[in-house]
């Protein structure tokens, strides 16, 4: 019985928050006002960042679920559209000007094709490439990749790696020539690092900055032995190996995985709402605080509020969607599901649009659809150009 009062259950005792409140007109110091605000901006923060963790996997679910689906199926139209499209090109039926605009149609969807796709050209594809831009794909693919790899070999020489006799085809050997590459670059941070450390030893400071300095390390010690103290009382009140109750064995085996993380990331707000939870029980216990410990105590919060702030900026670049983030940019932070949705219905638009040309031009009236599609392109390319000769005279690019 006695075991069952000194451990509530969780719904006997559900924390009120952390805030301190005075009873009648009794008014809050100004460090009990401070260490309110905080709590409840480190509450919001974060809750802000469970929500933002959440709209990123609802946004990953809906890629997965329709915006792949969908993407596969443009890809699989514009291999038909460039299909169809080759066979109006190669019946010589348009003007000498309609041909040349209808190869710049062409060559746009065949980029287009080659870049959205992993997987390599059917071999009518290539065919079509090879005809249409007078080089294999094969050998395209060949001509990229020997430059690429002139571009990473020269990129390297200037990190002073040596790159004579490497073979880039071997994994191995130029994943060692990165990891020499990255070495090089963390000896040379390390060295301005104790430059300016050796400048900073050499200045003379200040009566006010050593002063300065040895009240931080009084208080980075206070602040240790503060979130210690309540780390080893929880401790002992939630190992789960001085518990019988199986039950409660269990639960406090959890507890004791909650408390362990809270300790190791110097997570305050958490520790006192565990203490307040399973010790003292009454948030009288906050009022109780001295100005000494409410100091220490505040800049303990203000850092995990800004270690929070930076959480929250960070969600988006997690690496469970960095490929959100890769394909949509720095725009998927703000409403990352909305933009995915957005990028579902402008494909599934774009995929109508290629299926409806898709029939006309395989329709007994081709010849006059593609013209129509031409007539419209010359339109849309000659607003382009305008719109660039703008975007040079107005910024002078």
């Amino acid at each position: 019985m006695k075991q069952q009062q000194s451990f509530p259950s969780e719904n006997q005792n559900t924390a009120r928050g952390l805030t301190i409140s005075k009873a009648g007109k009794q008014q809050l110091t100004k460090n009990q006002q401070a260490f309110n605000k905080l709590t409840q901006r480190i509450e919001k923060l974060q809750k802000d960042i469970e929500k933002k963790q959440l709209q990123f996997d609802m946004a990953l679910k809906v890629y997965g679920n329709e915006l792949y689906p969908a993407q596969q199926k443009l890809l699989e139209s514009r291999r038909k559209l460039i299909i169809v499209l080759w066979e109006v090109y190669k019946s010589y039926k348009l003007s000498k000007t309609e041909q040349r605009h209808l190869k710049n149609v062409l060559q746009f969807h065949m980029q287009e094709l080659i870049e959205d796709t992993t997987a390599e050209p059917d071999e009518v594809i290539q065919q079509i490439f090879s005809e249409l831009e007078g080089i294999s794909y094969d050998k395209m693919v060949q001509e990229d990749k020997e430059l690429r790899d002139a571009e990473m070999k020269e990129a390297l020489k200037k990190m002073k790696v040596n790159m004579d006799g490497v073979d880039m085809e071997d994994e191995a050997a130029m994943a060692g020539k990165f990891a020499e590459a990255q070495q090089k670059i963390l000896e040379k941070e390390a060295e301005h690092k104790e430059r300016e450390e050796k400048r900073q030893a050499k200045k003379k400071k200040t009566s006010k900055q050593e002063e300065s300095e040895k009240m931080r390390k009084a208080v980075d010690e206070m602040k240790q032995k503060n979130i210690s103290t309540i780390y080893k009382q929880l401790a002992k009140l939630f190992h789960p190996d001085l518990e019988q109750d199986e039950e409660r064995k269990v639960e406090k085996g959890i507890l004791m995985k909650e408390l362990i993380a809270a300790y190791e990331a110097k997570n305050l707000h958490a520790l006192l709402t565990l203490e307040l939870k399973w010790i003292h029980k009454e948030t009288d216990h906050l009022e109780s605080l001295t100005e000494e410990k409410l100091k220490i105590y505040l800049e303990i919060l203000r850092e995990q509020a800004s270690n929070l702030e930076y959480q929250k900026i960070m969600v988006a670049q997690q690496p469970s969607y960095a490929m959100l983030f890769s394909v949509f940019g720095f725009s998927v932070q703000q409403y990352p599901v909305e933009i995915v949705k957005t990028e579902v219905k402008k494909t599934i638009g774009i995929v109508q649009e290629f299926e409806s040309d898709i029939n006309n031009f395989e329709s007994d009236r081709a010849l006059r659809h593609v013209k129509e599609m031409l007539k419209q392109w010359k339109k849309d390319e000659q607003q382009y150009n305008q719109d660039e000769e703008l975007i040079k005279l107005f910024f002078g690019k």
